[in-house]
């Protein structure tokens, strides 16, 4: 398969076009603060890839056949400490008061931001923000067999400007794009660089883990391991997220691009999605492997289901899920047992909560209440937080925080999971495990293999 950039091909007809149809629609757009255009595109060649350069998103829900590329920055807000999403919510609902929407031929009239944070509140990282809210200058969307492109914007009088900005980025979307269709083409076949077989540290920090549990209202905390790898060259980040949506198609494939830093991963829980007023979270929580023999499979998978420690866990992460949205919400429910969610590399216990919020209740409004739920953090939260802040357990930059969007129907956010953070020919892999009473440091530590075994083929050299 040709995943390479399309820089050698020929630019697609609207991009000639671009510049006059974005100046005449903003000549008659309405006056506001904030302005977003949004045009259908019939000849956009590819998938929407990650620019090379430059501010950058990247979002796919392979399995839905749903992908979006943002470059540049229209408008951008980040805060941290404790009160970080109600500042957030208070940002985001000043935009949008003087924020118009036009769709052009036909398209519809999109508002839509790219909403990312840390696990922790007091996260200081000179990679990413603690947390922050992006209107890209440009995005290019694919929905199916459709294609759209966003332009967002402060109009202001230097209309020729803007309209120079949006053509130059969406020159970047077009020559980032894929030949492949990720959702549908088979990754590549490598081999992964090398996992360590031990951890001296794990051992000792799980049993830690254990007698904090066995002596204080604790019942779940979770550890993360950090995996630093010096690769033999700087890995493609189009590549590795070509690999992650053709591997992972039930997940949520992102990608976050800073001054020559990426975040990339592949999200199998939702931390929350929001549709006009219904709200679903998972509960994501004990953990097998898969095997390549079906029975073989299907015995584990039995196994898991059936497993007095795995079940404990698991239901701790949907009892505190309902609790937290429980004074949000005018009815709740979770399902009545768990079931497997089975990915190539591991399956996992998963249950679902669906519930209605009340009027007054927004995205910032849940996330202040879900995150972190106790599939990444621990049980009960406030124990269980200040504890990983006391032992240095906390300090996990992006993951287990938090990437999604955000637009008038709600917004969908996912848990920062199996992901690596890129700087050159340096990649640190994050992988987590829930320790409860009966937890075995070797067999978490077998766990946390699984879990980076996805990050560690999607970065596989060719």
């Amino acid at each position: 398969m040709d995943s390479t950039p399309l820089e050698s091909h020929l630019q697609p007809a609207f991009i000639d076009e671009l510049p006059r149809r974005l100046s005449e629609a903003l000549a008659s757009a309405p006056a506001c603060g904030f302005l977003s255009l949004t045009l259908p595109v019939r000849d956009f060649r590819g998938s929407p890839g990650l620019p090379a350069e430059g501010p950058a998103v990247w979002w796919g829900r392979p399995g839905e056949q749903r992908f979006r590329a943002g470059t540049g920055i229209a408008w951008e807000q980040a805060a941290n400490g404790e009160g970080r999403f109600v500042r957030l919510g208070a940002e985001w609902r000043r935009l949008r008061a003087g924020w118009r929407a036009l769709g052009l031929d036909g398209a519809p009239a999109t508002r839509a931001a790219f909403l990312g944070f840390a696990f922790s509140p007091d996260a200081a990282d000179p990679q990413l923000p603690n947390a922050m809210l992006c209107v890209p200058r440009a995005v290019v969307e694919r929905r199916g067999n459709t294609t759209l492109m966003h332009f967002n914007g402060a109009p202001g009088d230097e209309a020729d400007e803007l309209v120079t900005a949006w053509s130059e980025a969406a020159r970047q979307l077009v020559a980032a794009a894929w030949q492949g269709t990720p959702a549908t083409d088979a990754a590549p076949q490598a081999a992964a660089p090398g996992l360590p077989a031990d951890d001296p540290a794990w051992d000792e920090r799980v049993r830690v883990a254990l007698a904090a549990i066995a002596g204080l209202p604790l019942e779940k905390l979770v550890l993360t391991r950090r995996l630093q790898l010096a690769l033999e060259q700087a890995p493609a980040v189009n590549r590795v997220l070509e690999r992650l949506a053709a591997r992972y198609p039930e997940a949520a494939v992102y990608a976050v691009q800073r001054d020559g830093t990426s975040l990339v991963g592949a999200s199998p829980e939702r931390l929350l999605g929001l549709e006009h007023g219904l709200v679903v979270a998972d509960a994501l929580a004990g953990s097998a492997p898969r095997a390549t023999c079906d029975d073989a499979d299907q015995q584990l998978g039995g196994q898991l289901l059936g497993d007095p420690k795995e079940r404990a866990e698991h239901e701790v992460v949907v009892r505190e899920i309902l609790a937290a949205l429980e004074p949000l919400c005018t009815a709740l429910m979770a399902s009545h047992a768990p079931s497997l969610l089975r990915l190539s590399n591991v399956q996992h216990l998963a249950s679902h909560v669906h519930g209605r919020v009340r009027p007054e209740v927004g995205v910032f409004e849940l996330l202040e209440r879900m995150h972190p739920t106790p599939a990444v953090g621990g049980a009960p939260r406030a124990a269980a937080l200040a504890w990983l802040r006391e032992h240095g357990e906390a300090n996990r930059g992006w993951y287990t925080g938090g990437v999604g969007w955000l637009d008038d129907a709600g917004g969908d956010v996912w848990v920062a999971l199996r992901c690596a953070l890129l700087e050159g020919r340096r990649a640190s892999l994050y992988a987590g495990a829930g320790i409860v009473a009966g937890s075995r440091p070797e067999q978490e530590l077998r766990e946390t293999g699984w879990k980076l075994q996805a990050m560690l083929e999607a970065l596989a050299v060719d």
